[in-house]
């Protein structure tokens, strides 16, 4: 994927839909895409980039490790997990349905 921005790589995995909608929504694998879809707080977003910029530097395994499981805890935090995956399938069940196209 070298050279493709993350957006770019997503819309070209050439898979369905509806699993590409639902990776976007519950990858944690993926960390650059963790990152994208994580909410941090406002009163936390200096003290995280600090720690992004300090791990970044010196190569520090446990740093992105905390990282990852913070933005994981986050990502699902404020979201309601099943809703938002059926909300999702719907919309591409009736998208279909009606014939549209990209």
């Amino acid at each position: 994927m070298a050279g493709k921005s993350l957006i770019d790589g997503i819309i070209s995995s050439g898979v369905s839909e509806e699993i590409t909608a639902i990776q976007i929504l519950y990858d944690t694998k993926n960390y650059q895409r963790l990152k994208m879809v994580s909410e941090i707080p406002p009163s936390l977003e200096h003290t995280f980039s600090l720690l992004g910029t300090i791990q970044r530097r010196y190569h520090s395994d446990v740093l992105k490790l905390f990282d990852e499981e913070f933005l994981t805890r986050q990502k699902s935090k404020d979201r309601q997990g099943i809703g938002e995956l059926i909300e999702v399938l719907l919309g591409l069940r009736q998208r279909s349905a009606r014939g549209d196209e990209d």
